[in-house]
């Protein structure tokens, strides 16, 4: 238990430093607005891969995507005082569809919704 306790410590403080590093250290204008919204951690601690969203469009989510794979290295050398393993983790950056799924399932029960009113009138 202590080692799951570990690797969830790990990703916290993951979490924490990748965000600071993105909103105050990255400079690149395509970034966007990106928020990290959970970090998954290897057992091993070889691995981190970071789920994020970012405000705007596809074509904006598309330009993130592009500076955070450009960035990766730039990022890891950022988090190396942070980090108290042996290895540095080698980064992976996925959109999160999360919201996108929310707001899809909410569309359609207000859509349900409405088609029940309609129906009592």
């Amino acid at each position: 238990m202590a080692e799951g306790r570990r690797v969830k410590r790990y990703a916290d403080m993951l979490k924490r430093v990748v965000s600071e590093v993105l909103e105050f250290k990255l400079k690149d204008p395509n970034k966007g607005m990106i928020t990290i919204t959970r970090v998954k951690v290897s057992p091993d601690l070889r691995v981190a891969t970071f789920y994020y969203t970012v405000l705007g469009d596809e074509k904006q989510r598309d330009k993130t995507r592009q500076v955070l794979e450009r960035s990766k290295s730039f990022i890891r050398n950022e988090i190396k005082p942070f980090i108290t393993s042996r290895w540095l983790p080698e980064l992976r950056f996925f959109y999160d569809e999360t919201m996108d799924y929310a707001e899809r399932i909410d569309s359609l029960l207000k859509s349900i919704k409405n088609d029940a009113d309609s129906e009592e009138e």
